[in-house]
C-alpha cells in the first residue's frame, strides 16, 4: 500500500465521520421531542460541520469529487433543515433566549444557498458578466 492510498483512507475515513456527525445534528434539528431551541442550535452546529469541510477542501493539495459531492449533499440537507426551522417558529420570541430572531436563520439560510452557489453550480458568460458589472461597475 502507498503512502497515497493510506492518506486517500484516512481522508476518505473522515469525511465518512463528518457526514455521520452531519447526519446525526440532521436528525436532532428534526426531532419533535426536543426543544425548539435546542433543535436550533443543532442546526447551526451542522451549518458548522458544512464551514469545516469547506475549509478542509480548500486546504486540500487536490480536492476529490468524493469531498465535493459530500459537501454539496451536506449544504443541501442544511439548507433544507433551516427552512423546515422556520416554518415550525411558534413565534420570534421563541429564539430570544440565543439572541436570535427568525431573520437570523434566514440570513444563514441565505449565506447557505450563497454558498452553495458559489461551489456547486456553473457560472454562465451572462451571469458572470452581470457579477462583474455589479461589483466592478461599467461594462465587462
Amino acid at each position: 500500500m502507498s503512502s497515497t492510498a493510506a492518506v486517500s483512507d484516512s481522508v476518505k475515513e473522515r469525511w465518512r465521520t463528518a457526514g455521520q456527525f452531519a447526519d446525526v445534528l440532521e436528525a436532532e434539528v428534526k426531532s419533535r421531542r426536543h426543544p425548539f431551541i435546542a433543535r436550533v442550535v443543532s442546526w447551526f452546529n451542522l451549518c458548522r460541520v458544512c464551514q469545516d469541510l469547506e475549509e478542509q477542501i480548500l486546504l486540500a493539495v487536490v480536492s476529490s469529487a468524493e469531498d465535493k459531492q459530500l459537501h454539496c449533499a451536506l449544504l443541501s440537507t442544511a439548507i433544507a433543515s433551516g427552512e423546515g426551522l422556520l416554518l415550525e417558529n411558534p413565534d420570534a420570541k421563541a429564539l430570544s433566549p440565543l439572541n436570535l430572531t427568525p431573520h437570523s436563520i434566514q440570513a444563514k439560510i441565505e449565506s447557505l444557498r450563497i454558498t452553495f452557489e458559489q461551489w456547486h453550480t456553473e457560472v454562465n458568460a451572462d451571469r458572470q458578466a452581470a457579477v462583474l458589472r455589479e461589483v466592478f461597475g461599467g461594462t465587462v
